[in-house]
Order: structure tokens, then sequence, then C-alpha cells
């Protein structure tokens, strides 16, 4: 776990700027601090990381990384899981002087170039100053499962892991109207590039950047369709079916063997069910601790620890969610899930595994791109004027059915994108690493080859696969809301609070008065109401709080 953070330009007083950004994410790990400021074309650059690294077989060399040898600097945030082997395969090529994956990129890149991204394995946002070119190269894994947010503000580049460290930098802290208007109107999160603040970018996932000192340049380095096209010309149905199935393991196996320890959440979803099976199936299930308890009946997993979050916990947790959280965060599950990393770190794991990412790769839920869409569109809540701020979203088709093109989708551009920063960021601030090894790209690419013919053939696998390989891991938990427990502890009283700040915010104008006040009366009388129309107010309200 750690961040990076970076400053090129002509700034004044830039090392005590990077200082400022470092200190606003030191929460990802303030054991090991380093700084590195040099020249670069007729300006500065300046680079900076914290953390402390989780697996317990690499060692632990303290960042900006300096390989004098091949004139290259580095800043490393995430897990290179094949580090090892690609070590092996470079080690004719140059001397080794650690035991770091951070050492092994520089290898890479030195050897390969940008191509060296495709042979990385795992999870990362990394820079690489080249001192031989003077070129400034930014990269982020596949699935965007790392973060990495910049902003040109008055033509300087600023970097960081968190957007909050770009403002301590002196980027303008202002909501993006536009972003939030996408979100309310129609549940959408932005382009791949987009962020919820004026000033601020993002690396998009499978992407890198280049800064020559005058000019950016962007370029995807990964091309799932690339994968999938390949996967369907050279493997049989029956093929990638078992190849699915071996990897699904070995992906799980492969997140746990660096670490002591591993916290596991176990919840009604299967996809989390399927991680716990797996998980405890294999060679590392000593190291697995479980744990339940959120919007599920949590009494059925006698294996797992339950957990309860009570009114207290979700409005503590909503309290502090002012100073830190970047986006809006959507309902109760988010709230758990952060009083769920919290439970996590104090009791000793420092690192999380997640089942999120396999639900993606089988949802049906937004097959049809108008109801994704469309469901807010015209709701009364919101004035005329939101709807002049934000077109309907439209995105590129790369496949042949609206179904992979609406999974595309939410794997790159909307809902698992802001998943993931969601995770990062909660999961961060009270100081545990969360990794998510279904993400894997060689599982993603299989998940996408296999089901091209109908929706039926991915829902059929799925089974197929539960049925013959884990048979009784997946329980049916009759879910139920938590929302009403916590009504009579508080929350009431708290949201009737926050939507009547909203009433009073700079964003009123987007708001019919009468309709936020039949909602806050509606809520106050336990009157049916839309509990996700409820949840955009309340994310809204609280950026606004730290304003």
């Amino acid at each position: 776990m750690s961040g990076i953070v970076g400053i090129v330009g002509d700034v004044e007083e830039l090392e005590y700027r990077l200082a400022a950004m470092l200190r606003r994410q030191e929460h990802r790990g303030d054991h090991e601090r380093g700084f590195w400021v040099s020249s670069f074309v007729e300006s500065r650059l300046g680079l900076a990381h914290c953390g402390v690294v989780v697996s317990e077989t690499e060692e632990n060399v303290r960042q900006p990384y300096v390989d004098e040898e091949l004139q290259l600097v580095i800043v490393l945030d995430g897990d290179i899981y094949n580090y090892r082997a690609l070590r092996e395969t470079l080690q004719p090529y140059g001397r080794f002087t650690t035991d770091s994956s951070v050492e092994v990129v520089a290898k890479a890149y030195r050897r390969w170039g940008e191509e060296c991204f495709q042979r990385l394995e795992g999870v990362f946002a990394l820079v690489i100053f080249d001192r031989q070119s003077d070129m400034l190269l930014m990269a982020r894994d596949r699935y965007g499962v790392k973060p990495f947010y910049y902003s040109t503000y008055q033509g300087n580049l600023y970097f960081a892991s968190e957007v909050r460290s770009l403002f301590a930098a002196g980027v303008p802290l202002c909501l993006s109207a536009e972003r939030w208007a996408g979100y309310m109107l129609y549940s959408s999160y932005g382009p791949a590039y987009s962020t919820f603040w004026e000033e601020v970018s993002q690396l998009p996932a499978g992407c890198l950047m280049r800064y020559n000192g005058y000019s950016l340049s962007e370029k995807c380095w990964y091309s799932l369709r690339d994968d999938v096209l390949a996967l369907m010309a050279n493997y049989s149905v029956d093929e990638m079916q078992f190849m699915f199935a071996t990897e699904l393991r070995e992906c799980v196996n492969r997140s746990m063997a660096d670490v002591s320890s591993c916290g596991l959440r176990v919840a009604g979803r299967v996809e989390s069910q399927v991680l716990h099976s797996i998980a405890m199936q294999g060679k590392q299930r000593w190291k697995v601790h479980t744990f339940t308890g959120d919007v599920d009946n949590i009494g059925r997993q006698p294996l797992a620890s339950p957990v309860w979050v009570t009114a207290t916990h979700a409005l503590n947790e909503l309290e502090e969610m002012q100073h830190w959280v970047e986006e809006p965060f959507d309902g109760c599950e988010t709230v758990v899930r952060t009083a769920m990393f919290r439970y996590a770190r104090r009791n000793g794991m420092r690192m999380v595994c997640s089942g999120v990412g396999l639900d993606v790769l089988w949802q049906d839920m937004w097959d049809n791109a108008g109801i994704r869409h469309n469901y807010f569109h015209r709701h009364p809540l919101f004035s005329p004027l939101l709807a002049q701020i934000v077109s309907r979203p439209s995105y590129e088709h790369y496949f042949f059915n609206d179904a992979d093109n609406m999974r595309y989708l939410e794997l790159f551009s909307e809902r698992l994108p802001h998943m993931l920063r969601f995770f990062d960021r909660s999961a961060a601030e009270v100081g545990v690493s969360v990794r998510m090894p279904f993400l894997d790209g060689h599982l993603v690419a299989l998940s996408f080859a296999l089901p091209l013919a109908s929706k039926r053939c991915r829902k059929a696998l799925f089974e197929h696969y539960i049925e013959d390989y884990h048979q009784g891991a997946v329980e049916h938990i009759e879910t139920m809301s938590i929302l009403p427990l916590w009504l009579s502890g508080g929350f009431k009283e708290w949201v009737d609070d926050a939507l009547a700040d909203l009433s009073r915010s700079v964003v009123r104008e987007w708001f019919d008065m009468k309709q936020l006040e039949a909602l806050r009366r509606a809520f106050g009388e336990n009157a049916p109401i839309d509990a996700v129309l409820l949840w955009k107010c309340l994310s809204l309200q609280r950026q606004l709080g730290e304003m």
C-alpha cells in the first residue's frame, strides 16, 4: 500500500508543495517516505512516494527508486505479481542489486521500452523519468485498480494517487457541475478520463501518458478486444471453459501467496462466496481471516466472524467521509464497506481480498443501454437547469452485441472504475490494502470470449463452474435492507439535517425545492421513497460539506 505524487513545471516552492501533497496521503503508509527533485527540460521535476510493502517476499526499497546505470527514476504504487519470473528473464541483461518489483520495472522498461507493460501482471500506477531522453512516462494497469489523477493547472503538471493531494499543491478545489449533473440525471460516472472535480483528470485504465516538458500525449497500451479475438481464434469453447475454471483458482491463490494474513469479507453475493470457497480450499487457507456483516442477513456463515454495523457506526463513517471522499458513494453498502475495512485494520489485517469484478463479468442488469442511462432523466426532483448542464452519455462500441458493449462500458468507464476508486480511497483511509483477484487480465478476456453467443451461455458457464467445482459453496442468503435498522439510532435526524443543508447550498438551483422538501418529509415519516435517489442527494451534500 503506497501513494505517489509529482510536480513538473516552473512552480514556486516546489519542494514545499511536494511535501504538502505527500502529507495529504500519508495514511497510505508513512513507514517509507522519499523525495527526488531535479531539473527537467526548461523547468523542474519533483517526485515523492510514501508507503509500506505488504508483501512478505519482496524487499522494501525506498522510492523514488534511482537506477544510475540505466538513468531511470521510478515511483510505483501497486503489486507486480510476476516480478520474480520477469527478474529471471531479465537476469542475463543486467545486474540486480535488490529483490524488489520496482527494480524489475526499471530493467524491463530499459529492455523492452513501453512494450514492458504488456508483460506486467498485477495492479499498478507508476511514473518513469527517463533521464537519457528527458521523457516522463506515466502508466496505469489494465483495469485501473490503482488510481492516477493529474492536473495541468496554470501550465504545470501535477499528479497523485489521490485527488485531494492535488488540492494541497494549489489546484483549485471545485466540483465539476457537468459530472455531478451526469451522475444525478443519468447515474453516469462519466468518461474514463473524467473526475468529479474541475481541473482534475485521470489517466484511463490500460493507458500510458508521455510528457516531454512541452506537451502531453496519451495512448492505450492494452486492448481487451485484441485479447478476446486471440482467444476465440486459438481455442475451443470447451478449452476456454477449462482455462477459466483453472484461472479462477490460480488468481485467488496468487493474490494471497506473498502475505502473512488476508482478510476476506463473506457476503451474500455469489462472487464473495466463490472467493471464500476457493481461498478455503487453497494452500494459503491458514492465512485467511473471514468476517461478515453488511446488508445481508448474516447468521448463516459459521466460519465468519459477524461484524455489526450499527447506526452509530454508520453516522461516524458518514461524518468522516466529507473529509476524504472524492466522488459519490452509493448507499448503505459503501458505508458498510468502509466500516469493514476499519474492522480488518483493528484486527491486524493489512490486506483484504475482495470478489469485486466477477459480478461485472456476468452482469445482466444493464444489457439495455436505455435503461442504464434513463432512470432519473426526467425526475421531478431535478430542475430544468440541471438538464442543461449535461447531455445523455454516449460511448463507443467495441464488440458485436449490446450486452458485451454494456459490459465493456461498466468495466472501463462506469460502475467498476467508480467502485475501484472508492475501494482504494476508503481502504487507504484506514490503512488497509485491497486486492481483487478476479480482475485478472486472462480471466476477464476469457469471460468476454466465452459468452459472445448469448447471455444464457454466460449464466450457464457460471452455474456449471459452481456446480462442478464448488458444490454447496454458495448459499442463497436472504438479503434485507440495513437502513431500517439504522433509523432508530439517529440516522433519520442526520438525513433530515443533510437534506436541509442541501436546500441552502450553492447547488440548490439544481433542485425543485418543493420536491426536495417532499423527499425530506417522506423519509422522516417512513413513507416509501426511492433509496437510490436519497443516496444521490446525500453524496452531493457530503462533498459540499468540506468546501
